[in-house]
């Protein structure tokens, strides 16, 4: 009750505390919500692919520590949200036009690690994906050797896995990175292999027979180019693409162009423009294309038209850089060819402006990027020591709570040994009085018993002898004897009041005494001389003394403390 009354009070603000800890950890748990947040990107992977990208951002950015695992998992969710099939009419994988309206990704820097993750664990299907979406983003930063290495481990993990699908979009790329380096026969061969792949995408195998039949159009194989395009405008019909099928009758109009069949490539380009609703952008590159086949035909009057309304365009319509550098570079060999050579001054100038312009966009977008990775990189750093700074606080709050716990632990220890102490004490003590209660009564008795013994003789001697023939003095003597005949018996009954069962003890203590000498030992006991026990057991004083004397051999007693050592005997 002492230690309850003391300590309730820190106990109480010990447990006000955890509670109080708890409440808050239940309150607000960025753990947990980055969790719940991640469940729920996966669950929108499919349906709102842009939702799941905006979710890991978001997730990023919280205070919440992620292991490596949890880190490569969600850079490998949000590669799938951005470039997996979700029923598109154009792989994202296979579509060049992808980037146009995507921002930098967040986790670019993590989907470069987690392909080695991946084959770290064996798992060569995760670590296929991760290395080809790393590679399709780096292409499209024009880091070219790291992309290139990227599509390879793409195509020896997806290989490993039994991943077909993402083997020949790895080696769709490697070819057409190849073309763009110049190495246009081995894109072929890589090329070549690559539409098996694909199975019933009819639209992709149209994209990888269109790749084909531009690199047979640089290599000057216009037959090849052409049948490459027959069977590539066949699976864009197949596929129902107007999309694919529209680049398709482009690069059929490049390809007459450059044969010279100048009335079949301007009918293809017309049946390009009425594929679809074309865009404004998507209407110049139509006039531009007509105007450089009605150059190279020498239709100048036609090529006038067509270029006068590219002219007038160009200041009205929001197109890419590129296609501008295309205009311009279009217009100044135009007006070069009608001798107008200050206007294609001009417009060789403005071709070197937006070529610079499209040369600083492309550093502003490698600065940008790399930025980026340093923002997202501190960003982590910051939330790495924000959480490291709030563990160490949820860790000394801990110890502390610890301590005092241990503390209050010491203190209920040391108080129980105390009581434990006290109680041991205690119990000695009262086994002291006991004791010396016991000894007291022992000794008192011891004394009774000496005195009771010599008038129980005093009787028997007077019995014996015949004093008083009357009943009544009969009556007593028997009464002292403790109505035994014998004296020994008589004896023993009276010792039996002070040690109990003392004869039976001594026999089975000392089992090597015979009858006699544990009578003589009992009869030690007291303080009776050897006459009188040779009067009780009825022998001679001799025999008396020859008996003892055996008695202190066997039980290796000292003569002048045989009554002591009995007594402690009997004592025990």
């Amino acid at each position: 009750m002492f230690f309850f009354v003391t300590f309730a009070p820190v106990k109480r603000l010990l447990f006000l505390g955890m509670v109080l800890l708890l409440v808050l950890a239940s309150c607000h748990n960025p753990q947990r919500e980055a969790r719940y947040m991640v469940r729920r990107a996966e669950r929108l992977c499919d349906t709102l692919p842009d939702s799941t990208v905006t979710l890991i951002d978001s997730v990023l950015r919280m205070p919440v520590y992620f292991n490596e695992k949890h880190r490569m998992e969600m850079a490998l969710l949000q590669g799938e949200a951005l470039f997996g099939d979700h029923g598109q009419e154009i792989p994202p994988l296979m579509d060049d036009e992808f980037f146009d309206d995507k921002p930098f990704f967040t986790t670019s820097p993590e989907l470069e690690r987690a392909a080695d993750y991946y084959a770290r664990k064996k798992q060569y299907d995760k670590a296929a994906h991760a290395a080809l979406y790393s590679g399709f983003i780096q292409q499209h930063y024009s880091e070219k050797t790291i992309a290139m290495q990227s599509f390879k481990d793409a195509e020896q993990y997806g290989g490993m896995a039994g991943d077909s699908l993402t083997v020949v979009f790895a080696k769709y790329w490697m070819g057409k990175m190849l073309f763009e380096d110049g190495s246009v026969q081995e894109s072929v061969i890589i090329l070549g292999n690559t539409e098996k792949g694909f199975n019933n995408n009819y639209s992709a195998k149209a994209l990888v027979k269109n790749m084909l039949a531009v690199c047979h159009m640089v290599l000057g194989d216009f037959e090849n180019a052409e049948m490459c395009l027959y069977q590539s405008l066949a699976l864009s019909e197949k596929a129902h693409v107007n999309k694919v099928k529209c680049r398709v009758l482009n690069n059929y109009a490049v390809l007459y162009r450059l044969q010279g069949k100048f009335d079949l490539s301007l009918n293809n380009l017309r049946q390009t423009n009425e594929c679809y609703n074309p865009n404004d952008a998507e209407l110049f590159t139509f006039l531009l294309n007509m105007g450089k086949t009605f150059m190279a035909a020498r239709r100048m009057d036609s090529a006038t038209v067509y270029y006068q309304r590219i002219e007038d365009l160009l200041s009205v319509v929001h197109m890419k850089n590129e296609t501008k550098v295309s205009a311009y570079g279009a217009l100044s060999r135009f007006e070069e060819v009608q001798n107008n050579t200050q206007l294609a001054l001009q417009y060789r100038q403005k071709h070197e402006e937006f070529l610079y312009e499209v040369i600083r966009q492309q550093q502003e977008q490698n600065i940008y990027r790399i930025q980026q990775q340093y923002d997202y990189e501190n960003l982590q750093n910051t939330l790495n020591r924000k959480i490291i700074f709030r563990h160490r606080i949820i860790l000394i709050i801990s110890l502390l709570l610890f301590a005092a716990t241990v503390a209050i632990l010491a203190l209920q220890m040391r108080h129980k040994r105390l009581r434990e102490e006290e109680a041991e004490m205690k119990k000695q003590i009262d086994d002291l009085k006991n004791d010396l209660r016991q000894s007291v009564k022992t000794s008192y008795l011891e004394q009774e018993l000496s005195s009771r013994l010599r008038l129980i003789i005093s009787a028997y001697r007077k019995q014996k002898n015949g004093y008083d023939p009357k009943n009544e003095w009969s009556t007593i003597v028997y009464k002292l004897m403790n109505r035994r005949e014998s004296l020994f018996d008589a004896v023993l009954v009276e010792m039996e009041k002070v040690y109990p069962s003392i004869y039976t003890v001594l026999r089975k203590k000392y089992p090597e005494l015979n009858e006699t000498e544990t009578k003589v030992c009992l009869l030690s006991c007291s303080d009776l001389s050897n006459t009188e026990m040779a009067e009780i057991l009825e022998m001679s004083k001799f025999t008396i003394d020859k008996n003892r004397s055996k008695l202190r051999d066997k039980l290796n007693l000292k003569p002048e403390k045989m009554k002591e050592q009995l007594h402690q005997v009997l004592s025990h």
